[in-house]
Formats: C-alpha cells, structure tokens, sequence
C-alpha cells in the first residue's frame, strides 16, 4: 500500500510530536511530583500514556501499510513551572498544537485522496476535541482554586480517582 511521500514525512513527524507530548506531561508530572500533589501528577502521567499510545496507533498504521518509519529525537522538556496553573496552561497548549498538526494532516489526507489516513486521522480529530475539553475544564478548576491550598488538595484528590 502506498502513501504520498509528503503524508508519510507529515505522519512520521506526528508520531515524533506524540512521543514528545508524553514526555512534556511526564515533566509536567514531576512538577506535581515535587509539590507533592500526586493526583495532579498521576493524572499527567495517564495524559502521558494517551499520547504514548497515540504515537504508537500512528506508528502501526505506517508499518501496516509498509511505509519506512523514521523517529526523531526527543529533546530535554520544562519540570519547573512558575505555579500550578503554568503546569496545566502548557499541557492545553500543547493538546492546541496537537490539534493544528492532526488538523493539516487530515486536510492532506483529503486532498491526496488517502482515505486510509483520513480514516486513521479522523479518529484523531475527534479525540483531539476531549483532550481540549478536559484540560481546558482543569485549568477552569486550578483557576477557581487559586491559591486557596484546600481547594488544591480537593482537586487533587479527585484527579487521582482517575
């Protein structure tokens, strides 16, 4: 099965940005790691996992269709943040970037007429729609929480039911 050299140079890529989104919510984690707010940092480590799992749903769709996989380096991430609110702010802004890049690649898809990528993508464009809504609905909660380090710990609390 073949695939429009451009896709897979722009799948490739994206596969590089999951793994490198886990490891921005696996630094993010130790941030809450080193507050001792371990629901916080439990829940970031599972956002992690999605995005582990998300390289690898890419991943398999390339080596299904016999398309080279290339992987990229992972560069060194932030484990410091000013405040906790910084901390969730950089995990919405990266599920943002997630969804411009799944988003072009969707588009090409289309526009290349591989409707097995569209396929693939099309999960991924949804999916992109709950990982917003949840981060942006966390930075709601840090935000009402404030400073306030009971309201903190409830939050905390309920993130790790998760």
């Amino acid at each position: 099965m073949s695939m429009h050299e451009d896709l897979a140079s722009g799948l490739n890529t994206q596969i590089n940005h999951e793994f490198s989104g886990a490891y921005v919510y696996l630094g993010i984690s130790a941030y809450f790691e080193s507050l001792d707010l371990d629901g916080f940092a439990s829940w970031m480590r599972a956002q992690g996992d999605e995005e582990r799992a998300h390289g690898m749903r890419i991943y398999e769709h390339l080596a299904d269709r016999d398309v080279p996989i290339t992987l990229g380096s992972l560069d060194g991430v932030v484990t410091e943040y000013r405040d906790v609110e910084a901390a969730v702010v950089a995990g919405l802004e990266l599920e943002q970037e997630t969804t411009r890049k799944l988003n072009a690649l969707w588009a090409q898809s289309v526009e290349l007429g591989d409707y097995q990528a569209k396929a693939l993508l099309d999960w991924f464009v949804n999916e992109q729609t709950e990982e917003e809504d949840l981060l942006r609905t966390l930075l709601s909660h840090v935000r009402i929480a404030g400073d306030e380090g009971s309201a903190l710990l409830i939050l905390d609390r309920e993130l790790a039911a998760r």
